[in-house]
């Protein structure tokens, strides 16, 4: 873990020194900012792994205070074989023709924006509408997520790889409260919970070295 840390603030210091945060290193500066749209353009997928992440915004009325974005990370589906998802979309080509990406939602993290990191946050499957997998299976695979060799700039993929192995356990924590407090949403009113609009961020804690 010591190591983790140490490399996170190393390329945080890199980040100060160099005067660009990683909200800018991901969003054009020469293009107008587009809400819901995925940046980059497909997302940002390491060739290894299938890690995952995608950079994007909602509207400034959905926002949290001070927010501008945030970015979500996704283990790849085919290291969860043999476990049964909470919930899962429905296997049938969407409008533009293709099946749903078989990936597993396991954090999302907010910026400000300056660009600094603001705080940790699960999601309800309606937001990413990816496999939705037990808080104690992607407990253990959390170690997975490596975005080594991923498109873009080496320092947002470096640096996001380093900041899920510094905080696992809260993230582990965050997945718990989240299964708990759907858990209990879809005793009471079955598989719709997972659609439900009013449980969007069951869980969440602050970006805290």
């Amino acid at each position: 873990m010591t190591e983790s840390v140490d490399r996170l603030f190393r390329l945080t210091e890199q980040i100060v020194e160099e005067g660009i945060s990683l909200v800018p290193r991901v969003v054009p500066m020469d293009a107008p900012f587009v809400q819901y749209q995925h940046y980059p353009k497909g997302d940002c997928i390491a060739p290894g792994n299938k890690s995952r992440w995608f950079y994007h915004a909602h509207k400034p009325e959905e926002r949290e205070e001070g927010e501008h974005g945030h970015f979500h990370m996704f283990l790849p589906g085919d290291v969860f074989k043999g476990v049964e998802p909470l919930n899962a979309p429905p296997h049938k080509k969407n409008k533009k023709g293709n099946f749903p990406a078989k990936v597993v939602h396991f954090a999302a993290l907010g910026f400000d924006t300056a660009g600094m990191p603001l705080y940790w946050f699960t999601t309800n499957y309606w937001v990413t509408a990816e496999y939705m997998m037990p808080a104690d299976a992607i407990a253990q695979r959390l170690k997975l997520f490596n975005m080594k060799g991923a498109p873009g700039d080496p320092l947002v993929n470096d640096w996001l790889t380093a900041a899920v192995e510094v905080f696992r356990d809260p993230i582990i924590s965050l997945l718990e409260e989240r299964d708990k407090i759907i858990g209990a949403a879809v005793e009471e009113e079955g598989d719709k919970a997972y659609l439900n609009k009013k449980i969007e961020i069951p869980s969440k804690a602050a970006f805290d070295l």
